[in-house]
């Protein structure tokens, strides 16, 4: 949606801070290249309708799949910036009650969202500005143009130029979260109470194993003896 230039504080500081490049070389181990997970701002602004004292909701559906896209590939907190010292103050906060409702039903709880005002002071009806991180595969500047050589021509046996570009581009499609390309994803903590169900099972001189059925036997039928 479009910008409002004159919306200055958007967002916290550091969210915005947080913007930019993960850090992570352009080239793998062996030297070739690799795509990397670049920080981005996703941002959408929610009108208010005085008239109706709350949200305008033909917007509802674009927003659903805002929402959506932050469940799916958002880090952090789904950011909500609401309007202070605007004209239209009251229908503003009443709108926010409906965006706090409307998310609460998308499984998009409180926990996973900070709120905070921005200075809406001599505009006309401010929205409200929704915003989160995520990432996007960013290719290295030698894929970017690369050409071809002879590939006839290799006396000297090494790689030609942009060698290993498609298989960073193809890797870079199919991964479903950039982030990923930086690392794995973190591992779930460890089910204590099946752990201890085991460990005592194991103290008492018992099978630890799943008990099987006989309708769970893996035999081949007698058919094909």
């Amino acid at each position: 949606m479009k910008m409002i230039k004159a919306l200055t504080a958007l967002v916290p500081a550091a969210f915005l801070a947080a913007c930019g490049t993960a850090g992570m070389s352009t080239t793998n181990l062996m030297g070739f290249p690799e795509a990397r997970p670049v920080q981005e701002a996703a941002r959408m602004d929610l009108l208010v309708d005085p008239e109706a004292n709350g949200l305008l909701w033909s917007q509802l559906g674009t927003f659903q799949a805002f929402v959506e896209n932050y469940k799916s590939n958002g880090h952090g907190p789904l950011v909500v910036s609401y309007p202070n010292g605007g004209t239209e103050d009251a229908a503003a906060h009443s709108a926010l009650s409906e965006l706090r409702a409307f998310l609460d039903s998308q499984g998009v709880t409180a926990r996973y969202t900070e709120e905070g005002p921005y200075n809406a002071s001599g505009l006309g009806n401010a929205p409200l500005i929704v915003s989160y991180l995520h990432y996007v595969a960013e290719m290295p500047a030698e894929c970017a143009n690369r050409r071809w050589d002879d590939l006839v021509r290799e006396r000297d046996n090494r790689a030609y130029a942009g060698f290993g570009c498609f298989m960073a581009e193809n890797r870079a499609a199919m991964v479903g979260d950039p982030y990923h390309l930086a690392g794995p994803t973190d591992s779930d903590a460890p089910d204590g109470s099946r752990r201890q169900t085991v460990l005592d099972t194991y103290r008492r001189g018992e099978p630890t194993g799943t008990e099987r059925r006989d309708d769970e036997s893996g035999a081949v039928s007698s058919a094909v003896e």
